[in-house]
């Protein structure tokens, strides 16, 4: 699931993302600003996910380091959309391809919006997900 959230925030921001780690760009640190996705776990709700009927409850924090707020909110506002818009059909605006499950529910659950006391050349914006995700037949 993280490959996919990756996979979608790349092509939806425009922007590199890293997991866990500062992104690459053909070898080098990726210019800002940039996204770095966190895995932070979650439950399985009921039985185990193998279970076509259970859910998986992820938590993923993507944290943004730009060099100025206004790159900071920019990419924020990109990322929120690519994991909240939906299409006027109702469809998730930007998909998450996830062999062997279908995510069915995207939450925003926190949202802390920049900060520049972290260092004098960086500013960070965090936000966090909650994606639920059911396994597919």
């Amino acid at each position: 699931m993280t490959v996919a959230v990756r996979t979608m925030l790349v092509a939806a921001t425009g922007r590199p993302c890293g997991v866990g780690v500062l992104p690459l760009v053909d070898g080098n640190p990726a210019p800002l600003p940039y996204s770095v996705l966190y895995p932070m776990g979650g439950a399985v709700d009921g039985a185990p996910f193998s279970d076509i009927s259970e859910d998986a409850l992820l938590t993923y924090q993507v944290t943004i380091v730009a060099a100025r707020v206004d790159q900071a909110e920019w990419l924020a506002d990109r990322v929120r959309r690519a994991i909240l818009a939906r299409t006027p059909a109702g469809g998730w605006e930007s998909e998450l391809i996830i062999p062997g499950a279908v995510a069915w529910q995207r939450e925003l659950v926190v949202d802390e919006g920049a900060d520049t006391t972290s260092s004098g050349d960086l500013v960070t914006y965090v936000q966090r997900y909650r994606v639920t995700a059911t396994a597919s037949a």
